[in-house]
């Protein structure tokens, strides 16, 4: 490249960045180069610029420039934090979530730098991401490129960002604004120090403040806000300010990496305070407070004079509702953002906690804290990603009129409305989504798209990932190793022993979900209806199990044969893999293994499932295939029947009680139970509950299910030993 072409993009930068400092908005560069020439103009552009924080990513450091430089793998170490001038190196590596997590580091009167293939190479060049989601039998020549065409195409319909390529300036990428960042006023007559106010960057911050000082005995309150509001830092300046006050902080969030900047404000906010603190990785220590990260799961709501779920959107909606029994809580979610959308949290939870709490505090943080409203770089950011994607806005489905339909992502990029529909309604229904969703969507060879339509709009979304065909791999995965993806054959092979369950083809369905205005109506459904007619061996899923789910599955013949161990901390659900078997000889195989996963599962309610709650537990359960008959001996009644009717108890019965709800569920006639009867078998007696545990889950007392398991096990007797129960019935119960 001669150096008149270099002077003129350094002097583009230049001018981005005095536009950028002006506007009080981020500005973005891209240099489409090979990669030497462009880390070449990016040295001249660092050698220029007056920047106080500069910082470059790539995926090895194997060159050197006048800045901080990074490798991408640890971008998470780096949220929350503030920089003037990003680079991104993306020949090697270009992962979605990379790009959603780094570039919402820049401040407003930053510069973004993203360095590139040329555009006519780069949706042909294979990077770290694609090594990532390939899996079995596919390999990288299968992988697609339209991840990056669809980025390519945003950055040159965005305003704000300039385009150079191949040394050639394509766009220059200039943009008037008409304001900078709005005045704060601080409140008269505030209850909080006036120092708390004056850390605060935008009204929005302040509203929070404010809000948090009528929390009172008790009180909830609810944030929403897109990313880059300052939601976490006030909700690490109200916590400081009110540290003493309360003297145990309890914090909660999908994950520990989620929280940082809410420690770091309390941090800044106790220093402010001038106190002495004790920092740890998980709390901070005070004379006579403490502030502490709890992972979801493990929340004791009432050990907490205040408690704040930050990133509520991540956490499924029954840990939400639990929490209420704090005494104070502060809800916060990003609605849009890389985090992990909110609507869902929007629609679901708070249609819930609206029932529950009288004085609901709702605030919605709009104004972005580190750069001017407007911003084109968010803007742009947020069109790429699909973070703001909706469902169509309908009053009514009919349901007879539902057209189910099939798509390459590459027909839904050429319909962007449709495509943004039926993206939304992920972003709707999911707990978590995130840029890497869409890249795997964009350019996994094996995955597919399902949608059922009403008047050509999107109402059930599907993505299904092709599994199996991978005999080849079937020997390695029996003795333990585990390839990507192919998640339902792994459990076949490893847990059931079924080698030759590699050599089937089947769809595991990655994501299924319908428009929330249209729920409960049956079209979920309707969708699993039309896909069990695709050509396949097997249809299949995984997810964090609730009962609501299981009831889902179970109903429209999937059945679970693998439950994960332990529960996930973030989520506080156990993973469960359920399957539709389509062909004969898979039927007889898969109803073994389903009866194989039963004896395993029951098995281990006793120690490693003990904590499942019991309601689950037995959702779990009712899936098991009813292929067997009760054998107990004539010992064994008439044991039963002591402990039904007469002087014996459950303690010394205890063998035959737990043979009974050992079976139950497998029985092919069996007495009939009501839901609280299979719970107090489920349990009381298989998972060895306490007798006022298994009461308060129930509603009742402890002594009412005493009773109550004496009557189940009167109706396994049935008419057995009429004349011996009838004996009972008179000496014990005064009956003729």
């Amino acid at each position: 490249m001669n150096p008149a072409n270099t002077e003129e993009i350094v002097n583009l930068a230049l001018s981005l960045l005095d536009e950028a400092r002006k506007c009080n908005q981020r500005r973005l560069l891209v240099l489409a180069d090979d990669r030497e020439g462009g880390i070449e103009i990016l040295r001249k552009i660092l050698e220029n610029i007056s920047v106080d924080t500069k910082i470059v990513f790539t995926k090895n450091i194997d060159f050197h420039v006048p800045a901080e430089v990074e490798e991408l793998k640890n971008s998470d170490r780096y949220m929350g934090t503030n920089y003037d001038f990003l680079a991104l190196d993306l020949h090697h590596s270009f992962i979605p979530n990379d790009l959603g997590k780094l570039v919402g580091i820049v401040n407003g009167g930053g510069l973004i730098v993203l360095l590139t293939p040329p555009f006519e190479l780069w949706p042909r060049t294979q990077n770290f991401f694609h090594e990532v989601i390939l899996t079995p039998p596919y390999t990288m020549d299968d992988v697609k490129g339209n991840f990056v065409r669809w980025v390519i195409r945003k950055l040159r319909e965005h305003e704000g960002i300039a385009i150079v390529e191949n040394g050639r300036i394509r766009k220059y990428g200039h943009l008037k604004c008409e304001k900078g960042k709005s005045e704060v006023k601080i409140p008269k007559n505030a209850r909080l120090p006036i120092e708390a106010y004056e850390m605060c960057m935008t009204q929005d911050q302040i509203r929070v403040l404010q809000g948090a000082e009528r929390l009172g005995k008790h009180g909830v309150m609810v944030i929403t806000a897109d990313r880059g509001r300052g939601k976490s830092s006030v909700l690490g300046i109200t916590a400081g300010f009110l540290a003493g006050k309360f003297k145990k902080i309890g914090v909660t969030a999908p994950d520990l990496s989620n929280v940082g900047e809410i420690f770091r404000f309390f941090e800044m906010a106790t220093r402010v305070r001038n106190l002495k603190i004790r920092k740890r990785r998980k709390s901070i220590v005070g004379r006579d407070f403490k502030i502490e990260y709890v992972e979801p799961a493990n929340v004791e709501p009432k050990n907490y004079d205040l408690l704040i779920v930050d990133e509520a959107a991540g956490i499924p909606v029954p840990l939400l509702l639990r929490y209420l029994k704090a005494k104070r809580i502060i809800y916060s979610t990003t609605i849009h953002g890389y985090e992990g959308t909110g609507r869902s949290f929007s629609i679901r939870f708070m249609n819930a906690v609206k029932k529950r709490v009288r004085n609901l505090m709702l605030i919605e943080m709009q104004e972005p804290i580190r750069y001017a409203e407007g911003d084109p770089i968010e803007r742009w950011l947020f069109d790429t990603l699909l973070l703001d994607s909706e469902p169509p806005d309908l009053e009514k489905v009919e349901l007879d009129k539902l057209e189910y339909r099939k798509y390459t992502i590459e027909d839904l990029m050429k319909d962007e409305r449709k495509l943004r529909e039926y993206y939304g309604i992920f972003v709707l229904a999911h707990y978590r989504n995130n840029p890497n969703d869409f890249g795997i969507l964009c350019d996994a060879p094996n995955h597919e798209i399902r949608t059922l339509e009403y008047k050509d709009h999107v109402i059930c979304s599907v993505q299904l990932a092709r599994e199996g065909n991978i005999e080849n791999f079937a020997d390695e995965m029996y003795f333990g190793v585990t390839p990507p993806g192919n998640i339902v054959p792994d459990v076949m092979i490893k847990h059931h022993r079924m080698k030759d369950f590699g050599k089937y083809f089947g769809y595991r369905i990655v994501r299924i979900a319908t428009h929330p205005r249209f729920m409960n109506m049956g079209i979920g459904s309707a969708m699993l209806r039309h896909i069990k007619e695709e050509q396949a061996d097997w249809i299949g899923s995984s997810f964090g199990a609730t009962e609501k789910l299981l009831n889902f599955w179970i109903k429209n013949e999937f059945y679970p044969v693998h439950i994960s161990p332990k529960i996930n901390e973030s989520t506080g659900e156990y993973s469960i893999v359920i399957i539709h078997p389509k062909n004969e000889v898979l039927e007889e195989s898969v109803l073994r293994a389903r009866e194989k996963f039963g004896e395993k599962f029951i098995a281990s309610l006793s120690e490693i499932h003990r904590n499942m709650e019991p309601s689950i537990a037995r959702m779990v359960l009712t899936s098991l295939p009813r292929t067997r008959d009760l054998e107990l001996d004539d010992v064994d009644w008439r044991r039963l029947i002591v402990y039904s009717w007469g002087p014996g108890n459950y303690e010394v019965t205890i063998d035959v009680i737990y043979k009974i709800a050992a079976t139950y569920f497998f029985l092919r006639e069996r007495p009939k139970l009501n839901e609280e009867q299979e719970i107090i078998l489920t349990g009381k007696v298989l998972q060895h509950r306490p007798w006022e545990e298994i009461g308060h889950l129930i509603g009742k007392g402890g002594t009412y299910v005493v009773i109550e398991l004496r009557e189940i096990m009167r109706k396994f007797i049935g008419g057995r030993y009429r004349d011996e129960v009838l004996e009972f019935q008179r000496r014990f119960h005064g009956e003729n």
